[in-house]
């Protein structure tokens, strides 16, 4: 070891690396930056060696002396000192070296222990949705008087559904922007002009959305007055209830299905007896934001644009869309009572029949009937209200109403004049609006009459089928 001033310098430039030794016994490797730093340390204390051989006046005054007289000692320590600095790097590399496993162990453990919860619960699904994810006490009472299942947790949820939890969580996960797509979207032309954006499920979610319709939804009960989308309940049904009315007013709501929440959806299934969670879970698998598609970086990316609604495409979207309306029916009935109107509602078609005085009081009708759809949340369609007095074709969900529900005349004129052209010059040359499979266009508007007047609708099948 070095003796004297200098050995004194190189141990205070070497004093954090040995007062460490004992606890860095275990590293084999060393990486090429420590061993860059320990050997510019050494390096370091040996050039300042050299320059005090070559200067010796820069040395304090009673050590000048001292370095003159000792030139051969001054050697011996610097080779003495790069030996131990060269000890110390290895050692530091070790030491390095178990930190960075011990390190790596604590990120291993942190993984696993992570992967585990997972797999164990859900406890999370996106900003703003998961307040009430540890809210898991449901009323069995009340669901086994429903007939609905009993569940409690994300576990029941999966297990009821047939799938893990990971699966359940990415399904139901909420996040403003994702590359993962759970809906297929796609537009199709609407009869008024634009387009409709459609959201079909892909075929995981489509399962589950069917399950939820199936053991939940279908057993919870909606209105008298909605007529849509409800077992028993038709166009035909809708349109008999205003049957021989002196006045027929129709409104439409304006972009039904995205105009009801997620937190609505939520209160459906909490009203139903669910706990908060499996509620939150449920109406978010049901509900989903409109979405712009963006390319960054080269990735393809979705970003919400909205908030999250009942998508059009979703087979839980209608039955959902009458358990939440309840509370909209039984106050557009009230009003109707007090007015002696009969009132109904197919979806997001609503409509209001009565006396002829009705026809005087539109306006202060429109005005209630506009302040209740507000008060819910929804908007009434500016260009979709009429009023059709009896002297007109008064039409409820495209059915003729002034005395029986019936297809239009001119309708059926035309469907029988089609399928007698086509039986003498073939049936796709009566395709003269370009409909892109005729014949299941043609089969659609038979089967359209069909649902007022069986028997014509069942002529006109066994017509169609006798054509090449």
């Amino acid at each position: 070891m070095a003796t004297g001033f200098w050995g004194r310098i190189l141990r205070a430039l070497l004093k954090s690396d040995d007062s460490d030794q004992s606890a860095s016994a275990a590293s084999p490797n060393v990486t090429a930056a420590d061993s860059v730093v320990g050997e510019s340390t050494v390096a370091a204390a040996a050039g300042l060696t050299r320059r005090a051989f070559e200067a010796p006046h820069l040395l304090p005054v009673g050590k000048q002396s001292e370095s003159a007289g000792s030139g051969r000692q001054t050697q011996s320590d610097d080779a003495s000192g790069s030996s131990s600095g060269r000890t110390s790097l290895a050692v530091a590399a070790r030491r390095e070296a178990r930190r960075r496993a011990r390190e790596n162990e604590r990120l291993r453990l942190q993984a696993i222990r992570r992967t585990d919860r997972l797999n164990r619960d859900i406890t999370y699904l996106g900003q703003g949705v998961s307040g009430w994810l540890n809210e898991r006490v449901s009323d069995e009472e009340r669901l086994r008087q429903s007939g609905l299942p009993v569940l409690a947790t994300p576990a029941d949820v999966a297990r009821a559904l047939g799938i893990s939890l990971r699966s359940l969580r990415g399904l139901a996960f909420h996040a403003e922007v994702t590359r993962l797509n759970n809906y297929v979207r796609f537009t199709i032309p609407k009869r008024s002009g634009g387009v409709r954006v459609l959201q079909a499920p892909q075929r995981r979610l489509a399962a589950v959305q069917q399950w939820i319709l199936r053991e939940i939804l279908d057993r919870l009960p909606v209105s008298a007055q909605a007529q849509g989308f409800v077992r028993g309940r038709s166009v035909v049904t809708n349109a008999a209830l205003h049957c021989g009315q002196a006045v027929v007013l129709n409104l439409d709501v304006q972009e039904f299905f995205p105009s009801i929440p997620f937190a609505r959806v939520r209160r459906v299934f909490i009203s139903a007896g669910y706990s908060k969670c499996v509620a939150t879970i449920l109406a978010l698998v049901c509900t989903e934001c409109p979405r712009q598609e963006l390319t960054f970086e080269g990735r393809r990316l979705w970003v919400a644009s909205g908030p999250r609604g009942l998508p059009q495409g979703a087979c839980t979207s209608p039955a959902l869309s009458n358990l939440v309306c309840l509370r909209l029916d039984r106050r557009l009935q009230g009003l109707s009572a007090r007015l002696g109107l009969v009132y109904s509602r197919y979806a997001d078609d609503l409509t209001f029949s009565g006396p002829a005085e009705l026809r005087q009081r539109v306006g202060a009708v429109l005005k209630s009937v506009t302040g209740i759809l507000q008060a819910e949340g929804l908007q009434v369609h500016p260009g979709k209200t009429r009023v059709q007095p009896r002297s007109t074709a008064q039409l409820v969900t495209g059915l003729v109403v002034n005395d029986r529900p019936g297809v239009r005349r001119d309708e059926v004129r035309r469907i029988r004049a089609i399928l007698h052209r086509a039986a003498r010059e073939g049936l796709q040359a009566q395709n003269r609006e370009g409909h892109p499979n005729f014949r299941a266009w043609l089969c659609g508007r038979i089967g359209w009459i069909g649902q007022s007047r069986p028997e014509l609708g069942q002529q006109f099948l066994q017509q169609l089928n006798a054509l090449q």
